[in-house]
């Protein structure tokens, strides 16, 4: 097996920051609670046409990433199929956006969700964007970025200086991988142009990144390395 870096930062990051002229409504919703193993659950979202038209019409979308992964299955879409499945553009209204992991669940407001394969059978990874128009909302954004998602204080304090020097030049950089309270590895990375700062999440779902080596160097370092057969 080799070790790349994760192949979701390609095409949609150009797309969305192209468009990113109407930032978020940059309503917080951060609360992180362990899910319930008992009981009954909320319903989980589909990826079908009629579960993607769902998520639309009420702005909401519920996963459960709790094993690690979202497979096709679970999704409601065949099994052979690789294909991605996005949902809403920027400058539309938030979606509600509640991530369940092992450890706990987070809801945050966006815009767009963007779900990706690698294989078949089971998506890899549910990236998605928040952006702020002022100085405050990023800064609000930063400080929950290593309470939420795990993200190292040090890479939040350079990316910090770096959009404060850029003014209305455009600036981009990666604040590493982060394991936050719901237990799921999500990579951060930031830009900025005209006084707007974008940040871009990807939670993995590839359950062999979640080794004790990977966890480890993650926590200690902000540097994951993915794995691709």
């Amino acid at each position: 097996m080799k070790y790349i870096k994760s192949i979701a930062v390609a095409v949609m990051t150009t797309c969305v920051l192209a468009a990113c002229a109407t930032p978020a409504n940059n309503r917080e919703s951060n609360l992180v609670t362990s899910p319930s193993r008992t009981g009954a659950q909320p319903e989980f979202s589909l990826l079908t046409n009629e579960g993607v038209q769902q998520i639309k019409d009420s702005r909401r979308a519920r996963f459960d990433l709790r094993d690690l992964t979202l497979t096709n299955e679970e999704a409601g879409v065949p099994p052979e199929s690789t294909g991605e499945v996005i949902i809403g553009n920027p400058g539309d209204p938030d979606i509600d956006l509640t991530l369940v992991g092992p450890n706990g669940e987070v809801t945050i407001s966006t815009q767009t969700i963007w779900f990706t394969h690698l294989y078949e059978d089971t998506f890899t990874e549910i990236v998605f964007w928040r952006s702020f128009d002022t100085p405050e909302g990023a800064q609000q954004e930063l400080a929950q970025a290593n309470p939420r998602w795990g993200i190292r204080p040090s890479k939040v304090e350079t990316w910090t200086g770096i959009a404060k020097d850029a003014g209305d030049e455009k600036e981009k950089w990666s604040l590493g991988s982060g394991i936050g309270p719901t237990g799921l590895i999500v990579d951060m990375n930031a830009s900025t142009k005209n006084g707007i700062q974008v940040f871009h999440y990807i939670v993995d779902l590839d359950p062999r990144n979640y080794n004790p080596v990977n966890l480890e160097n993650i926590r200690t370092t902000g540097i994951g390395k993915r794995v691709v057969e």
